[in-house]
């Protein structure tokens, strides 16, 4: 019996020593900690698995909200930096419009802005936004910096609506730079021209600019009024030639409408 009880003193002595000494205790640490945590956090929860998704349906909420007000304010600053390259454009070009005025000598100007209107250019007119009220006419001539664009056909009090180049019902006196050969130019309805009757002598070919007469006291001289397409050649024993405007009306901003002072 003593034997048995200093064996077993013996074995507790190095059990408490391995308990001490060894990895045991750290694995038994360790697992403890383990264990405990993953209980709390399955306690925490199964208690609070309501409010965990009520707050996150909430933040996700939030986010939403977020976003949306994000993108409004994205779209508010696209906004404003389109207005201000439209007022850098229109400056620039009020600038440009202000120095090609200076040009005209014998005549008024009057700088006006253009209301583009799809239903309007399907039929080549246009609206700008003076009229009688600023002594705009029927007849006056409506250029910008590029060329010519049309003319006065209709004035009202604040408006005035302008007939442009490519409509059926416009005819204009052109000339070659080179040659100054004068030829007649009516709108085709295409948003084109045609020249017809060029005497067979006259030295034209596709890429040629055709400008103003000056002759019609409408006009001044020299001002590019269309391109050369194309250059054929009729049966009446002349050429015709397709013309594109030099001035893209899908682009207009602000236009100038003269008035010859000798009139």
């Amino acid at each position: 019996m003593t034997r048995f009880k200093f064996w077993l003193l013996i074995f507790c002595v190095v059990i408490i020593l391995l308990d001490k000494f060894s990895f045991i205790s750290k694995m038994r640490d360790y697992i403890a900690v383990y264990v405990q945590k993953q209980t709390s956090i399955i306690v925490y929860h199964i208690k609070n698995y309501p409010k965990l998704v009520l707050l996150q349906q909430s933040e996700q909420y939030n986010l939403e909200s977020e976003n949306t007000k994000l993108k409004q304010q994205v779209e508010q600053y696209s906004v404003l930096l389109k207005q201000q390259k439209n007022l850098d454009t229109d400056e620039k070009s009020l600038d440009s419009l202000a120095l090609q005025s200076r040009l005209y000598n014998n005549y008024g100007t009057s700088v006006a802005r253009a209301i583009i209107d799809i239903n309007y250019l399907v039929n080549h007119k246009m609206l700008i936004d003076k009229g009688s009220g600023n002594n705009i006419e029927v007849g006056e001539a409506v250029v910008n910096q590029l060329g010519v664009i049309g003319q006065v056909s209709i004035v009202n009090n604040k408006t005035s609506q302008i007939i442009l180049l490519a409509n059926p019902d416009f005819k204009i006196y052109l000339q070659t730079v080179d040659s100054k050969s004068k030829m007649l130019a009516q709108g085709t309805g295409n948003n084109n021209l045609i020249v017809k009757y060029i005497s067979k002598s006259t030295n034209i070919k596709a890429g040629d600019v055709l400008v103003t007469t000056g002759l019609d006291d409408i006009y001044p001289a020299n001002i590019p009024v269309a391109k050369v397409i194309r250059v054929f050649y009729e049966n009446n024993g002349f050429n015709s030639a397709i013309c594109q405007p030099v001035v893209d009306y899908n682009k207009l901003q602000y236009i100038v409408v003269l008035k010859n002072a000798n009139k």
